[in-house]
């Protein structure tokens, strides 16, 4: 069995505006296989934007675990990250 470039498990990303708080990714799960391509579509709002924020290391979840090539994100430095 193989380790999935990118697997993400209950990724979520949960952000307080000063009219509430706005869910903007809601337990997002897939795995991405090494040389997979893979399209994320959806209406305007619907978290895309958020959620390659999340899979790019560029922001952090408030609820879930993602990992790369299966390393865990949370451990990594900052350097590492980048």
């Amino acid at each position: 069995m193989t380790v999935p470039a990118i697997a993400a498990e209950g990724l979520a990303r949960t952000i307080d505006a000063p009219w509430g708080r706005v869910h903007a990714v809601r337990e997002a799960t897939l795995d991405v296989d090494a040389g997979e391509s893979v399209a994320i579509v959806g209406p305007s709002g619907s978290g895309k934007s958020t959620l390659l924020q999340l899979l790019g290391l560029l922001d952090t979840p408030t609820a879930g675990h993602l990992s790369l090539a299966g390393e865990s994100t949370e451990a990594m430095s900052e350097r590492q990250r980048s």
